[in-house]
């Protein structure tokens, strides 16, 4: 190995350490926020999922009707519904943890990371079309029919979830920039 590919290597690496020395705290603070979003909206959902009274007088005020009469057994399908839901926000959670971990690791602007990027902003545009599609399924569970997209009283498409879908969007299209970058830093390398 000639002197200059030794420098070249050793500059790198030096340039690889104080980047992630750099990044190192946004990307633990992310992480760490990351499970704390995961830890409160399970929190949030067992705390209000646990009251039945409350759930059904909500829902029976979005759809105009009275539902106490809801049977048990369509009461546990709206919970199921909602443990999905909270299993398609722990996926997230995984792919979030997993692109940090690819920064931590020094493998920043790589294939690798861009990948993840990638799936993360795939997951959430799945969890943002479940949300609704939950929103939906439990309200017409509730009501005894199809609610499609407006209740009685209010909308089951938030625009929220618009804002959700473009972040979802704008994670998939820096991934795709930062894939193809990465993927031309590699040619490149290979080059030279």
């Amino acid at each position: 190995m000639s002197h200059a590919t030794m420098h070249g290597s050793a500059s790198v690496a030096l340039t690889g350490r104080r980047l992630r020395g750099r990044i190192a705290w946004i990307c633990r603070g992310v992480r760490v926020a990351a499970l704390v979003w995961i830890g409160w909206i399970a929190v949030m959902a067992l705390i209000t999922w646990s009251n039945p009274t409350t759930v059904l007088d909500t829902y029976g005020r979005l759809v105009g009707a009275d539902l106490t009469g809801v049977s048990t057994a369509r009461y546990a399908l709206a919970c199921a519904i909602v443990a999905a839901s909270m299993g398609m926000a722990a996926i997230i959670v995984f792919c979030v943890w997993q692109l940090f971990g690819t920064y931590l690791a020094g493998r920043v602007f790589t294939v690798d990371a861009a990948l993840w990027l990638r799936r993360t902003g795939f997951v959430v545009v799945a969890a943002v079309a479940f949300a609704v599609l939950a929103r939906v399924l439990i309200t017409s569970i509730f009501a005894g029919r199809l609610m499609v997209v407006v209740a009685t009283y209010g909308p089951l498409v938030l625009p929220q979830d618009l804002l959700h879908l473009i972040f979802a969007l704008f994670l998939l299209a820096l991934a795709h920039i930062l894939k193809a970058a990465a993927e031309m830093a590699d040619d490149h390398a290979q080059i030279v």
